[in-house]
């Protein structure tokens, strides 16, 4: 996550087009609203207050947030542009209608969705409305010349930028940041559970709920193929089911189910190949999260500490190197 968080520290002092590369559901787009919001003098403050005011906040600035799909089924060109007319000649400007994503955008940011799947034609068109900075504007009764005075980002999967047309990507990626999966950054889901556990609490005015260090370890150890939205949709059956204010690592496994379900581990193999395939990651993502401490890990674990040497040789868990402390 730090080079996530270095580029994004760059997309706040550069110019220019942001690309965005992560699989759905890593916070992509809350990264494009930050950079909105800052762009617009509205940092105050470090990094992670920043994502946290991006997160909580519907509309980040008084400028455009604007969020285009190029996926849409039907009338991508006239959604996009406003206008079908594409310039007249190598001098002209594009045209573009009030009633555009481009038009709606203009002093603000737009946010575009599945790139990849915009046809290369209209890569083209957008790639011409950047390169000049201009459009003429087609309104009602009046026809006028427009700044291009957008930010431009791109929100889309690590492996689709070779479908951008070179021009359109060039302009796109002044700044690239690319968003680590939630496999990837175990090391921050204790606080993410504790954010998202308050901010769903509290969307559903419910008295606030924790989640023991048992139930984190055994959630760290969740490949979490859907990202941060299948991490929140846990979270969220967990609030409604448990009553209790402790969420507890029973609570997680009565609701992890292996197929479907708030969250899915799909293994292949017969059960018991399952079992000791889901213990071996559990076992080395509790000893990772307290540094190759074994008599730590032992004590999250519920086990004696030779218990636990026992299994990490016959689960062969490759041990971390223990922090030295400071």
């Amino acid at each position: 996550m730090i080079e996530a968080l270095s580029g994004l520290e760059q997309a706040l002092v550069a110019d220019g087009g942001v690309m965005i590369r992560g699989e759905s559901g890593t916070g992509g787009e809350v990264f494009a609203r930050a950079i909105h919001l800052a762009s617009a003098g509205g940092r105050h403050g470090s990094i992670g207050q920043l994502l946290t005011r991006a997160m909580n906040t519907p509309m980040p600035n008084g400028a455009p947030f604007v969020i285009f799909d190029c996926a849409v089924a039907n009338a991508v060109e006239r959604r996009l542009f406003g206008a079908e007319m594409e310039r007249s000649g190598a001098d002209s400007v594009e045209h573009i209608s009030e009633s555009s994503a481009v038009y709606q955008a203009l002093g603000g940011t737009l946010v575009l969705r599945n790139l990849p799947d915009l046809s290369g034609r209209l890569q083209v068109r957008l790639a011409r409305i950047l390169r000049d900075g201009e459009v003429l504007v087609i309104a009602t009764g009046k026809v006028q010349v427009r700044p291009v005075d957008l930010r431009p980002i791109a929100v889309l999967e690590p492996v689709e930028d070779d479908r951008v047309n070179a021009e359109l990507r060039r302009r796109l990626s002044q700044t690239t940041i690319t968003m680590p999966p939630l496999r990837e950054r175990r090391e921050d889901l204790p606080a993410l559970v504790r954010y998202l556990l308050m901010d769903i609490c509290g969307g559903l005015n419910l008295p606030p709920k924790r989640a023991s260090s048992q139930a984190i370890a055994l959630m760290a150890a969740l490949p979490w193929r859907g990202n941060l939205q299948e991490l929140e949709g846990l979270l969220r059956v967990l609030v409604l089911k448990v009553q209790e204010p402790l969420i507890r690592q029973s609570d997680v496994l009565a609701n992890v189910r292996l197929e479907g379900g708030p969250s899915s581990i799909i293994y292949g193999g017969s059960l018991k190949q399952a079992r000791a395939r889901f213990e071996r990651e559990y076992v080395a993502s509790v000893l990772a999260q307290h540094n190759g401490r074994m008599t730590d890990a032992a004590k999250t674990l519920g086990i004696q500490r030779t218990n636990l040497y026992r299994k990490v040789r016959q689960l062969a868990v490759k041990r971390p190197p223990v922090a030295k402390s400071s």
